[in-house]
């Protein structure tokens, strides 16, 4: 073998180990998402490392006086095959329960996919805003569904243990000051 082989083959054996355990990292999501005006980026903004499989709670205090507008982004590893469900912790009312990805992609049937917006005939990415007349605290529950395998052998198909990938999921949180509304003394 020449050298160069040689060199190669040692940096292969060397990172290949350390690519295949790498770590999923989300803390740079923040950098390529930016408010629109008049919306401003909120630090209760969150990004998890998730898994197939697993259900997840995120617990966010809204304030009075602010409006929210909430988005959600997930690695495509997930596919889309995750079910969304906002809870009013004040009321235990169910705000919102969608899943990631639907059959119909208008504004409001999913979390995760675009939808076009006739207004301005553009791709929106979906978005949920909130107008909390006093505080109160949403409970969102994140259900990222198994992966499906079926197998197929000389004996049938069968349904073989799900693989668990990992990847990013975000609550993208963002605010702006109420306007007021009402009469004036």
């Amino acid at each position: 073998m020449e050298i160069k082989q040689i060199k190669v083959t040692l940096f292969l054996l060397l990172t290949l180990p350390l690519l295949a355990n790498a770590q999923v990292d989300c803390s740079d999501f923040f950098k390529y998402r930016k408010a629109n005006p008049p919306f401003n980026y909120n630090s209760l903004s969150k990004s998890a490392v998730c898994v197939t499989g697993n259900k997840y709670e995120f617990i966010v205090p809204l304030t009075k006086g602010f409006d929210y507008r909430l988005q959600f982004f997930a690695s495509p590893v997930f596919n889309n095959q995750i079910d969304f469900k906002i809870i009013d912790l004040n009321t235990n009312e169910v705000v919102m329960a969608l899943p990631g990805e639907s059959m119909d992609m208008a504004k409001g049937t999913c979390v995760l996919k675009a939808y076009f917006d006739e207004k301005t005939s553009k791709q929106v990415h979906p978005y949920f805003d909130f107008y909390p007349p006093n505080s109160t605290t949403l409970k969102i529950i994140i259900d990222v569904k198994p992966i499906q395998v079926v197998q197929n052998t000389a004996a049938g198909a069968y349904n073989a243990p799900a693989p668990r990938e990992k990847g990013c999921i975000t609550v993208l949180i963002l605010d702006r000051p109420s306007s007021e509304t009402g009469f004036s003394n």
